[in-house]
């Protein structure tokens, strides 16, 4: 099942939160929902993710998530995304998440984490902007990259 980019953020958040993934800028957050999404396609034939990555100049960006965490700048993630709403008489705030059950999408999440997560948002844009990688292999400047392209870069590297 594919989650809200929201989801998938809120679970990198998570993992912050209980120290298993420092220094959660908001262009690390987008970096690691790219290689979430990509190994996903690659070990499940399918995405996480249930939204697109645009090729910007830093690197692929989810732009919904962008939008939700600019707010953070460079500095580190305080906090779980999310909606408010009013909900019987109350302003209630909403932070998606992948069920904890889903133990196939926190794997992908974790194995992420052990192989990313030690890079800052920095280091992992100029991972992202090698030679054959989906960012790089086609389409200018915001164009989407498609979950083919992300999948294909992966297996080919």
């Amino acid at each position: 099942m594919a989650y809200s980019a929201m989801a998938v953020a809120n679970a990198f958040i998570r993992r912050t939160e209980e120290g298993r993934l420092n220094d959660l800028s908001p262009m690390k957050l987008q970096k690691l929902l790219y290689f979430a999404q990509g190994w996903h396609l690659v070990h499940y034939g399918v995405p996480l993710i249930d939204d697109f990555f645009a090729r910007w100049t830093y690197g692929p960006v989810i732009p919904s998530i962008y939008h939700d965490f600019k707010e953070y700048g460079a500095g580190m993630i305080a906090d779980y995304g999310g909606h408010t709403v009013y909900e019987n008489g109350h302003i209630v705030r909403k932070s998606p998440i992948i069920p904890d059950e889903d133990f196939s999408s926190w794997h992908i999440v974790d194995a992420i984490i052990n192989a990313y997560g030690h890079f800052s948002g920095p280091q992992l844009s100029a991972i992202t902007h090698q030679p054959g990688t989906a960012w790089s292999s086609q389409g200018p400047d915001g164009s989407v990259i498609t979950n083919e392209e992300l999948r294909q870069s992966l297996i080919q590297n």
